[in-house]
């Protein structure tokens, strides 16, 4: 369980290292196959109010294929949430995915018994 936060032009504060490893403790909730999780934080100096200022980029190494996320906000903490929530929405999914493909088997298995 490794958590790092890397940044492009931009300073990392402990608030925003602190703030963006507490999110991704929720995907850690979610499934515990989950070996590490990268945080890239970009901001690009143009405008204050320019909506694809602050870009992050979830990269979640599971077991098999990663899953990456990308979001873009005015404000860097809101584009960190709403990668959080995009990258849970991918991992809840995944699973969903693979329990449901599980069950056809069983189900297949049993019906030919």
């Amino acid at each position: 369980m490794t958590v790092i936060v890397e940044s492009k032009q931009l300073k990392v504060t402990n608030a925003l290292r602190d703030f963006a490893q507490s999110q991704a403790e929720k995907l850690f909730k979610l499934q515990k196959g989950i070996t590490k999780v990268r945080i890239h934080l970009e901001t690009i100096a143009k405008k204050s109010n320019d909506p694809l200022a602050n870009s992050v980029v979830y990269k979640v190494e599971v077991p098999g294929k990663d899953i990456i996320v990308r979001k873009k906000a005015v404000d860097m903490y809101d584009a960190i949430v709403s990668a959080t929530d995009a990258a849970v929405r991918k991992l809840r999914k995944r699973y969903e995915r693979k329990v449901s493909a599980a069950r056809v088997a069983k189900r297949s298995r049993t019906a030919l018994t």
